[in-house]
């Protein structure tokens, strides 16, 4: 696992490392605002704020548009709350300073569950999506085989599978050529 750790300070930086060195063996440490860094790479993304020259917030909003990256923002207790709804559309998880060790290191395993949760569905959404366009396809050549070939909606149906056992190719293939065949056409 790859964490970057963004802090005020190199000494913030060392001990939140020191922290989190149970969770992962590379870290990339920035404890210089101005300094652009390459966010793509990492599995997870610690902010201490304030950062030198910025609240930090800011740099939370970019990161969460470039990486997938779970954030962990560390903020004093006295204005966690106030963070938190600023950051909301981000996907960042606030932790109150001071913390226990424990605190982090839970906030980061719950941080990773939670995300690798979200691309799971993410992918299973993507996939019900294909399959209901694919279903979409194939009822609509079913449309036209039932319109110009005077099929029944079973026939039609038994002709598209059917073709596609025959040629080794999927259903959606096939509709795809009845609907080429008989929308172009006509």
């Amino acid at each position: 696992m790859k964490i970057f750790i963004n802090a005020k300070t190199e000494d913030v930086c060392e001990d939140l490392r020191e922290i989190l060195s149970e969770f992962a063996q590379d870290f990339v440490l920035c404890h210089d605002d101005k300094t652009q860094y390459d966010l793509g790479g990492c599995d997870a993304i610690v902010v201490s704020v304030p950062l030198r020259s910025e609240f930090g917030l800011n740099f939370v909003s970019d990161a969460s548009k470039l990486t997938a990256a779970p954030i962990i923002v560390l903020a004093r207790a006295d204005i966690a709350d106030d963070v938190q709804r600023r950051i909301r559309f981000t996907g960042a998880f606030v932790v109150e300073k001071p913390f226990k060790k424990s605190v982090l290191q839970n906030a980061l395993k719950m941080a990773v569950l939670a995300k690798e949760n979200i691309n799971r569905l993410e992918d299973e959404k993507k996939e019900l999506s294909k399959q209901l366009d694919d279903v979409k396809t194939i009822d609509r050549a079913k449309c036209c085989l039932i319109q110009y070939l005077n099929l029944t909606e079973e026939q039609a149906h038994r002709h598209i599978q059917k073709l596609a056992m025959d040629t080794r190719r999927s259903q959606r293939e096939i509709a795809e050529d009845v609907l080429r065949t008989y929308l172009i056409n006509n």
